[in-house]
């Protein structure tokens, strides 16, 4: 069974656009007003492939969208959860939460971007460091193979 998803636009679109006036194909119960602005989530339940197939086709049209499973759209953990769990995970591994990678804009609500730091051989000077990425639903540490799996089915991106 493939996943249920919705489109999340990280760019305004007029809805006046052919590209949202086309989704009706998809989700024929959707409409889109034509003197409205329209962000963020778009309120579609597409399975996973469909979505992808809108994705790629607005980002071949020079807009800025991902493809989020539905279960992403409420109850995440917060930034000050997430950062606990970030915390927990690098314990006895000599490595510090640096700084949170979150624009204050729309960005992927899935999970949470810190950048961890060893801790410094020397005050103020740090030798390297990578990411730690918090799922925002159940609070799991993100691997890189998970993350290249989400950006290949979800996003069509290597």
């Amino acid at each position: 069974m493939q996943e249920i998803c919705d489109i999340l636009l990280l760019d305004e679109l007029a809805g006046s656009s052919k590209l949202l006036k086309q989704l009706r194909i998809f989700s024929p119960t959707t409409i889109f007003e034509d003197g409205k602005v329209y962000s963020g989530f778009l309120n579609l339940e597409l399975k996973r492939i469909k979505a992808v197939a809108i994705l790629t086709h607005f980002r071949n049209n020079g807009i800025r969208c991902l493809n989020i499973p539905i279960k992403y759209k409420g109850g995440l953990l917060s930034e000050a959860e997430a950062r606990k769990l970030a915390e927990k995970h690098l314990e006895g591994r000599a490595e510090i939460i640096d700084s949170v990678k979150r624009p204050g804009k729309v960005v992927n609500p899935m999970f949470w971007k810190f950048i961890s730091n060893e801790a410094p051989s020397e005050p103020g000077i740090f030798e390297g460091g990578g990411n730690v990425i918090v799922d925002a639903l159940d609070g799991h540490i993100w691997d890189a193979e998970e993350l290249e799996e989400f950006s290949y089915d979800y996003l069509n991106a290597l």
